[in-house]
């Protein structure tokens, strides 16, 4: 299979490397932009019992949450479309450009989400509205990681793209803790009443005031290296091969968004409901968990460097099947906060020591001209699954009356990485195709 090599990487840097000064700009570029396209992303999951009540009104708490969490996983459904188009695009036409329309895209529909009338003011076209928002940021999510993993990859220094990878992650989850902290930040100083009434709108809207930063780095950024070099390369890689690095590298970007989602953007709305935890203490407390992220994904990334991918990943899925449903089951035992917090820490740094290797894994798989196209799709159909999580658990809980059940769907992701990680060969030694 393409680039599965185990052979020894040779020192030094690539003959066509980038000066010190366009390698600097363009790993901030990748992480800045990243970061802010996640805030605009997840900042939806970390409001969705405001959201709910303001566009799905119901009798039922359950209901009302589950059909919020319905348009949560929308944003879902359109990424393989977005990982279709895009990914494509960066393929064709280079990283960058893809990465600046992601931007755009992303901005739109966060904006679109904070100014749309509520269900009270329009009726049925405010839920209408906020679901083809995030339709929207569907598609740019699509185009995002793959993009962006190919990007961080192919500007990596020979054997450092397990550091970088872990960084692309560290700005996934930075995004995510940046949202999760405005939520946080709105919730502790309004009232409950305010909050519903018009504080949900303000991290949409802060959103918007972050479009012309990242748009402003991605533009003036230039493309990789390693796809200027390709360009003048015709071959394309066959569809049986892409097929099965397809199915392998959606395995292992399952706990990226399954496991990732359940212990993040899920955690705080399971810990309010199940666990009695007060909205801005669950909210803090899901901050420091993406701050741990943040921090432990480059170091995890690194230690792939070391030892190679397979060990570390193969000994972190088993972690993710054997630790989620006794954690959730220790939660939903209405434990007091700090327990609460160690519990969440726990399973954070679970999913990280996995996630952290996982980028560059994903992006070592591909060659170069099928790489951001590739990456895109295995995540985003990934995505399609983990994006319903949230969906998904409560559905469960209210159908098995288990509290603990959310775990189940952290155990398939780990089956799942488990059963990826361990047939493939190692790939963290060999240079980029």
């Amino acid at each position: 299979m393409p680039n599965e090599s185990s052979s020894p990487l040779k020192g030094g840097e690539l003959p066509f490397w980038g000066t010190p000064g366009a390698h600097r700009q363009a790993i901030i570029a990748g992480i800045v932009g990243n970061t802010l396209e996640w805030y605009d992303f997840g900042v939806y999951g970390f409001l969705a019992t405001a959201l709910a009540k303001q566009f799905f009104p119901s009798s039922s708490e359950y209901v009302g949450l589950l059909q919020t969490f319905g348009a949560f996983g929308a944003g879902f459904v359109a990424r393989p479309l977005g990982s279709l188009l895009l990914g494509r695009l960066g393929d064709v036409q280079g990283r960058k450009a893809a990465l600046t329309i992601t931007i755009l895209l992303m901005a739109g529909g966060t904006i679109a989400i904070g100014i749309v009338p509520t269900y009270a003011q329009i009726g049925i076209a405010a839920p209408f509205i906020l679901v083809v928002a995030r339709l929207v940021q569907g598609l740019a999510a699509g185009g995002e990681w793959g993009n962006a993993a190919a990007f961080m990859a192919e500007w990596a220094r020979p054997g450092q793209r397990g550091v970088y990878g872990g960084l692309l992650l560290s700005s996934v989850a930075g995004g995510l803790l940046l949202g999760s902290g405005v939520a946080a930040l709105v919730s502790s100083l309004l009232s409950p009443q305010e909050l519903g009434d018009w504080g949900w709108r303000i991290p949409f809207l802060a959103g918007a005031l972050l479009l012309p930063v990242g748009l402003y780095i991605r533009r003036n950024v230039t493309d990789t290296p390693v796809f200027a070099a390709s360009m003048g390369r015709s071959e394309r890689l066959p569809m049986g091969p892409f097929l099965y690095l397809l199915v392998r590298a959606t395995a292992i970007c399952l706990p990226l968004l399954m496991a990732s989602y359940m212990v993040t953007v899920y955690m705080p709305s399971y810990a309010q409901l199940y666990g009695r935890i007060d909205r801005p203490h669950a909210l803090w407390a899901n901050t420091l968990a993406l701050a741990l992220t943040v921090i432990a994904a480059p170091l995890f990334g690194h230690l792939s460097d070391r030892l190679g991918r397979k060990r570390p990943m193969i000994t972190s899925a088993v972690l993710l099947i054997l630790a989620p449903y006794p954690l959730y089951l220790w939660i939903a035992s209405l434990v007091p906060f700090e327990t609460f917090l160690g519990i969440q820490l726990l399973l954070s740094a679970i999913v990280v020591s996995y996630t952290g290797s996982a980028p560059a894994s994903v992006a070592e798989l591909f060659p170069t001209s099928a790489r951001s196209g590739g990456a895109a799709l295995a995540n985003a159909i990934a995505g399609v699954l983990g994006g319903f999580t949230p969906f998904v658990s409560t559905w469960l809980i209210h159908t098995t009356g288990s509290l603990a059940s959310p775990g189940l769907l952290i155990i398939v992701s780990g089956i799942a990485a488990l059963l990826a990680t361990f047939g493939m060969r190692e790939t963290a030694f060999g240079e980029l195709a």
